[in-house]
C-alpha cells in the first residue's frame, strides 16, 4: 500500500514535469511553424507569380479586358488555402502535445510500479478495510501471522511498580485491639499495638509480606505474696517487747503472707516475622493470613498490699501509724514497698525483665473499601521461662496503601 508521502510526491512531480516538457514541445513546434510559415509564405508568392504571369500572357494575347469576377474567385481560393493549411498546423501541435503526455503518463506508471514493491516490504500485511470487506460466503479466510516481538533487554525489564495487582503497591498499616490471656498465672487483660506491613513477592496463589509489630497487654490480678520484710519488722517487734527470741518472733505480731494486688504489663516487640496472605478469595473481599517472627518481650510487675493494717496486730496507735506508712504501697519483687517519699511523687514501682520468644498466628481481612478493611487477629506467643505461653485476640482495623 502506497504512504500518502509517497503518492503526494508522486503526483506533483507528473504535474510539474509535463510543463516542462511542454515548454520544450513548444518551443519546438513553434521553430517548426516559423519553417511552416514561411514554406507556405514561398508557395504563395510563387503562386501570385505564376498567376500574375498568365495574367499578363492572357493581357497581352487576349484583346478582351480583364474580367473582375475572375480575380474575385482566385483570391477567396487562396484564403480557403491558408485556413486548411492553418488548421492542418494547429492539429498537428496538438498531437505533438498528447504524444508528450502519454510519455510522461508512462514515466509515471514506471514510477509507480517501482513505489509500491519498496512499500511491500514494510506492509506485508492486508489492511483493515480488506479484512472487513472480506464478507463474501466463499471468501478464503486471512491469516494474519503473529508478529515476532524480541525481549527487551534486562535492563530494560525493570518493574517501574513494587507489586501491581495487589491493591496499590500492597503495603498496609494498622491497629491491633483486643483482649489477652497473660503469661505466669495471671488473669486476662487488654491488649492494644500496631504494626506495618511490607509487601516481598507473590508465592502460591498469594503475597509474601514483612511485618513489623509492636504491642503491649495489662493485667491486674491478686495473688498471696511473703515479705520478708515483715519478719524482720516482726523480730524488730518481740526484741521491744522484750520477747525472748524464737522462730516464732519472726512470723508475728504481723502476718507474713498477705493478699497483694499485682499489676502486669508486657511489652511485646516483634521485629522480624513473615506472613503469608491468600489472594484466591479476593472475589469476595476476603483475604486469610497465617505469620511467624522472633519477638522480644519486656515484663514490668508491681505489688501492693491489700487491706492491710498493722493496728490491727498492735495495741500502740502510734506505732500502728508508723508501720501503715512504711509497709502500705507497692512493693519491689513483693519484699519491701518504696520509700514514702518516692510514693508521693508518683514514681513507678516494681520490677521486669528482658526475654525472647516466637510469636506465631493467623486471621482474616474482610476488605470495605480499596483502601480500608477491616478483620481479626489471632497470636500466641511463648517466651523464655516458666509459664511463658500467652495469647492474643484483636480487631485490625487497616489502611491500604
Amino acid at each position: 500500500m502506497i504512504k500518502p508521502t509517497v503518492l503526494f510526491i508522486t503526483v506533483l512531480f507528473a504535474i510539474l514535469s509535463p510543463s516542462f516538457v511542454y515548454s520544450q514541445s513548444t518551443s519546438q513546434m513553434l521553430a517548426n511553424d516559423s519553417s511552416i510559415a514561411k514554406n507556405i509564405t514561398t508557395n504563395s508568392t510563387n503562386s501570385t507569380n505564376s498567376t500574375n504571369s498568365t495574367n499578363s500572357t492572357n493581357l497581352t494575347n487576349s484583346i478582351n479586358p480583364v474580367n473582375p469576377t475572375n480575380s474575385t474567385d482566385s483570391t477567396k481560393e487562396a484564403s480557403n488555402n491558408s485556413s486548411l493549411e492553418a488548421m492542418s498546423l494547429q492539429l498537428r501541435t496538438q498531437q505533438l502535445e498528447i504524444d508528450a503526455l502519454k510519455e510522461q503518463v508512462q514515466k509515471l506508471e514506471a514510477l509507480l510500479v517501482s513505489v509500491s514493491k519498496k512499500e511491500s516490504v514494510y506492509n506485508n500485511y492486508p489492511n483493515n478495510a480488506s479484512v472487513a470487506n472480506n464478507t463474501s460466503p466463499n471468501a478464503t479466510p486471512i491469516n494474519i501471522p503473529a508478529p515476532r516481538i524480541r525481549p527487551a533487554p534486562a535492563e530494560a525489564r525493570a518493574a517501574n511498580e513494587l507489586l501491581p495487582g495487589l491493591g496499590h503497591i500492597g503495603a498496609e498499616v494498622g491497629l491491633l485491639i483486643g483482649g489477652s490471656q497473660n503469661p505466669f498465672k495471671t488473669n486476662e487483660g487488654f491488649f492494644a499495638g500496631g504494626f506495618i506491613d511490607l509487601p516481598l513477592k507473590r508465592m502460591f496463589g498469594g503475597k509474601i509480606s514483612y511485618e513489623i509489630m509492636i504491642g503491649a497487654q495489662r493485667t491486674v490480678s491478686t495473688q498471696q505474696s511473703t515479705s520478708g520484710v515483715i519478719a524482720l519488722v516482726n523480730s524488730a517487734i518481740n526484741t521491744a517487747l522484750g520477747n525472748p527470741p524464737g522462730v516464732n518472733n519472726l512470723l508475728s505480731p504481723l502476718p507474713v503472707t498477705n493478699k497483694v494486688r499485682e499489676r502486669l504489663t508486657i511489652l511485646t516487640v516483634v521485629p522480624a516475622s513473615f506472613k503469608y496472605t491468600s489472594l484466591s478469595l479476593d472475589k469476595h473481599n476476603i483475604r486469610p493470613y497465617v505469620i511467624v517472627g522472633l519477638g522480644t518481650y519486656v515484663g514490668l510487675s508491681s505489688q501492693k498490699l491489700v487491706d492491710f493494717d498493722a493496728n490491727k496486730f498492735v495495741n500502740n496507735p502510734a506505732l500502728g501509724s508508723l508501720l501503715n506508712a512504711l509497709l502500705n504501697g507497692a512493693q519491689v519483687g513483693g519484699l519491701a514497698p518504696i520509700a514514702p517519699e518516692l510514693r508521693s511523687r508518683g514514681l513507678s514501682a516494681g520490677q521486669g525483665d528482658f526475654r525472647f520468644g516466637l510469636n506465631a498466628g493467623g486471621g482474616l481481612e474482610f476488605r470495605i473499601s480499596p483502601k480500608f478493611s477491616l478483620g481479626i487477629d489471632y497470636r500466641i506467643n511463648k517466651i523464655e521461662g516458666k509459664n511463658g505461653t500467652f495469647s492474643t485476640f484483636a480487631a485490625k482495623p487497616t489502611v491500604h496503601f
